[in-house]
This record gives structure tokens, C-alpha cells and sequence, in this order.
């Protein structure tokens, strides 16, 4: 029974995990339309600064019994948070979006690594096949290999990645230990002050700015605020607190397959043959690690 038990959770997470990497998937047309019109950084701020509020009001009851792992917690992955989002928008400047998010995916490669480097952990090895696979996948499925090279653009991007692996991996250690509204109240509280310092101080942003943007960007940032903020970085952490920070990145290597799925369903765009290719290779990976995760726990003979 409790084996049976244990299976049903974890089959939970995955499908968390998975439903929070559809809504992140949704969100590329949303933001990218809306950078039009606004700043990255002023727009960060403000994605961010209403998701704060919405886990504020959520939140009423518990903030004033903050612990210090929840402070601590918050704070460390609102860094890497920050960190991530900051990257990836001033690398998106000078790289193309597709490259963006093959560089953004290769976390899936960097989670094991960086676990093993910093965090001592020692996954089993099936887990670095299953990451390989899924960032061969990932590359089939965004890159254009007619109009390869690197750029600062694309270290910005990794620099990005990298980010986001510590995140992963960090929200692994605490999601099990703290409250998650709690924690999820002062990690997105921490960006959106960080991001509010740096639209101030690189991009001048004044009071007169709010009057400016048009209706389509605050509805914009209601759905990311709502959907793409509150609700994926609640369901994260619920998600890790069931499957390892490595399971995680290869379960977030479908988002840009779910993106795929939208552009065919809202626009007809459909994949090239390296992209379908792309995609099931990013589903083999996943299956690989789930496959490698029962080996590893069937009893010898």
C-alpha cells in the first residue's frame, strides 16, 4: 500500500510539473507582444510586484510568523530568481528567440552537474543519459543550424540557465522544509524589489511611465501575474517537494514543445520534421529518467 501510495504521489508531481510547464509555454507570445510597448525591466518590475500582491492577500494569516528558513529561502531563490529573468531579457536583445530557449533548456544538463559540484549530490547515472537526450531534443526542436555562432546575446542567455539550475536546485532543499505560499510570498516580494531598482536605475522609470502603457499590457500582465507567476511558482515548489530537482529539468524541457502545440493550435504554424524529431526526443529523455528511477529501486534477485 505504501508503495502504491508513493507511486500516486509522485505521478502527482509529474503531472504538476507538467501542467506548470504548459502554463510557462503560453506565456512567450503574452510577454513578447507586450515588450513592444514597455521595458523589459519596468515590465518585470510589474509582473511581479502584482503577483506580490495576490500572495500577499494569500498570505494574510501566515505573514506575520515568517521563519527563518522561509526568509532565507525566499530570499536566495528571489536571487536566482531575479537573476534568471534578468539574463534572459538582456539576452534576448541580441540573440534569437529560438536560440534563447535551447540555451534557457540546457538547465536540464546543468541541474545534475551543478547538484554534483555544489550541492553534493550523486544522481544515478541514468539521469545524465536522460538529460543528454532531452538537450538533443531540445536543440532539433529550436535551433536553425543555417544561422549558428555565439554571441553575447546567447552567454547572457547561459548565464541565464546557470540561474535557473541553482534555482531548481535550491527550491529542492527548501520546498520540503517551509510553508510553500510563505516562501513563495518573499522569493517573488525580493524580485520584484530588485527588479524595480534596476528599471530605476537602467531604464529611468518615472511615475508618468504607468499612464503610458496600453490596455493590452495591463491585461498582459494580469494573465503572467496570475497564471504565470503565483500559480507556477506555488505548483513548483508543491511539484519539488515530490520528484528531485533533476526529474524537475527534464520534466521543464516540454515547454517549448507545449509553445509548439499553442503556435499550431492558435496560429497553424506546424513543426518541421527536425522539430516532431525534436520533440519525441525530449519525451524519450523524460521516459528514460522514469525508466532509470525504477531500475534503480527494483530489489536485486
Amino acid at each position: 500500500m505504501l508503495s502504491v501510495a508513493l507511486r500516486e504521489s509522485k505521478l502527482a508531481g509529474v503531472l504538476v510539473l507538467v501542467l506548470v510547464t504548459l502554463v510557462w509555454g503560453t506565456t512567450f507570445t503574452v510577454t513578447k507582444s507586450s515588450l513592444a510597448s514597455v521595458g523589459p525591466l519596468f515590465f518585470l518590475a510589474l509582473r511581479f510586484s502584482m503577483a506580490s500582491l495576490g500572495l500577499l492577500v494569500l498570505n494574510v494569516g501566515a505573514f506575520r510568523s515568517i521563519s527563518r528558513d522561509e526568509w532565507v529561502g525566499g530570499v536566495v531563490l528571489g536571487v536566482f530568481l531575479m537573476l534568471g529573468f534578468v539574463f534572459q531579457t538582456v539576452g534576448l536583445v541580441q540573440t534569437t528567440a529560438a536560440k534563447a530557449g535551447f540555451i534557457t533548456g540546457l538547465a536540464v544538463v546543468l541541474v545534475p552537474v551543478v547538484g554534483a559540484l555544489f550541492f553534493g549530490r550523486r544522481p544515478f547515472w541514468v539521469v545524465y543519459l536522460a538529460a543528454f537526450i532531452a538537450a538533443l531534443g531540445l536543440g532539433l526542436l529550436t535551433l536553425d543550424f543555417d544561422s549558428m555562432g555565439i554571441n553575447m546575446g546567447d552567454v547572457w542567455v547561459f548565464a541565464c540557465a546557470v540561474s535557473y539550475a541553482f534555482y531548481i536546485l535550491y527550491l529542492g532543499n527548501y520546498a520540503g522544509k517551509v510553508r510553500i505560499l510563505v516562501l513563495s510570498l518573499v522569493q517573488v516580494y525580493f524580485t520584484a524589489i530588485c527588479c524595480w531598482l534596476l528599471a530605476i536605475l537602467v531604464e529611468g522609470v518615472a511615475v508618468s511611465s504607468f499612464t503610458l502603457l496600453p490596455l493590452g499590457v495591463w491585461f498582459g500582465l494580469v494573465y503572467l501575474a496570475i497564471s504565470a507567476t503565483i500559480f507556477t511558482t506555488v505548483a513548483q515548489t508543491w511539484g519539488q517537494r515530490i520528484l528531485s530537482p533533476e526529474r524537475a529539468a527534464l520534466i521543464f524541457t516540454l515547454e517549448p514543445v507545449f509553445a509548439a502545440i499553442v503556435a499550431y493550435l492558435a496560429l497553424g504554424e506546424r513543426l518541421p520534421a527536425m522539430g516532431v524529431l525534436g520533440s519525441v526526443l525530449i519525451m524519450v529523455g523524460m521516459l528514460t529518467a522514469e525508466v532509470g528511477s525504477w531500475v534503480k529501486h527494483v530489489p536485486a534477485a
